[in-house]
């Protein structure tokens, strides 16, 4: 299904779009006292399809040139709601080259294809940046002809290192995991399904046992093949900081201005009762055998596990988290799982 007008065409993306919507991630950038820029590699097309079981995304293309003016979707995935597996779909969020921003008048119409796409997902979800003011006022006031933003709650994403073996830790024997995944992970909302899910990248497997059972775990990836932070520059007070050897308070290496971050992503958390100094142990001493300058987690505000990444040094930065509903509301209660790796 294609829309086309006179200046524009809207229309499923492919691999042949990787240009294109390279060159507007390339523009992108979030703001703030540290300013990032998010890429996808030179194919981010195949980045967004390996966050999930498949993608939805749109491009809205210049007939007159064939540049690409804006890219968009869904990235459509297995995750767990009310412990049974279902079909959900989270928005990537749209982003629009400079050169078209105030120009594009598809949105709605985007909108529209786009929930023809999804129309078997269980649910739609997506998250924005605290600091994307803009966004916030503009789809939580609602228009017509697009979907409600629903607020469920906050989402924060922790940065840290501080590695140092405290604790032994066991690497890559994954025995007693799938027993967790059905009786922890299967009871969070957004949880994904499939822990070999592409997007995680390349992982190792970290855990500490008591008596043989698994008491705390989690995974760490490498998806800078697909998906890299390159750092901007600093404002304020991460000005000064980044000047100073942060490793040795047991905070992250803050990177020189115009590199890429060297970053892995923590995936499956579990840490038996929530316990704060398990958690900073246990992370700090999985940490210490790995060779990234950083290491990130997410938690919703309501996982237990925020309390206890509070015993852990890190740069935090918030998103708010919204069910996007376009018809009835969407099922998703009590603790929510999200991975920031998929994000």
């Amino acid at each position: 299904m294609n829309f086309q007008n006179n200046k524009y065409t809207l229309r499923l993306a492919d691999s042949g779009d990787n240009k294109g919507i390279a060159e507007i991630f390339e523009s992108e950038g979030f703001s703030g006292g540290i300013s990032v820029k998010y890429l996808r590699g030179k194919k981010p097309y195949k980045s967004f399809c390996a966050d999930g079981d498949s993608a939805k995304i749109l491009v809205i293309t210049d007939n007159e040139n064939g540049r690409t003016a804006a890219v968009g979707g869904a990235v459509l995935r297995t995750e767990f709601l009310c412990g049974k597996k279902e079909k959900c779909a989270y928005l990537t969020g749209l982003k629009i080259h400079p050169d078209y921003r105030g120009r594009l008048r598809l949105i709605s119409k985007a909108y529209s294809f786009l929930r023809q796409e999804i129309s078997d997902c269980k649910c739609c979800y997506t998250t924005i940046l605290d600091d994307n003011a803009a966004a916030i006022a503009l789809l939580e006031k609602g228009h017509k002809n697009m979907p409600k933003y629903r607020y469920l709650g906050h989402y924060t994403t922790y940065c840290f290192h501080g590695g140092r073996k405290i604790i032994e830790v066991e690497k890559n024997n994954t025995e007693g995991f799938d027993e967790l995944l059905i009786s922890h992970f299967s009871r969070k909302s957004l949880a994904p399904a499939d822990p070999d899910c592409k997007g995680f990248g390349e992982k190792n497997f970290y855990c500490v046992r008591e008596n043989g059972r698994i008491i705390a775990c989690c995974f760490i990836g490498d998806q800078q093949a697909h998906k890299q932070y390159k750092m901007c520059s600093y404002g304020g007070i991460y000005k000064l900081l980044s000047k100073l050897p942060t490793r040795l308070f047991g905070y992250p290496e803050f990177p020189k201005s115009g590199r890429e971050i060297n970053f892995g992503v923590v995936s499956y958390l579990y840490v038996r009762d929530s316990d704060r100094k398990l958690c900073r142990d246990f992370l700090r001493s999985a940490a210490a055998d790995t060779d990234f300058s950083l290491l990130l987690w997410g938690g919703f505000e309501n996982d237990p596990l925020c309390a206890a990444m509070n015993g852990i040094k890190a740069v935090r930065y918030g998103s708010r988290l919204y069910s996007v509903e376009w018809d009835e509301p969407a099922e998703i209660s009590g603790v929510i799982g999200i991975e920031a790796a998929l994000l």
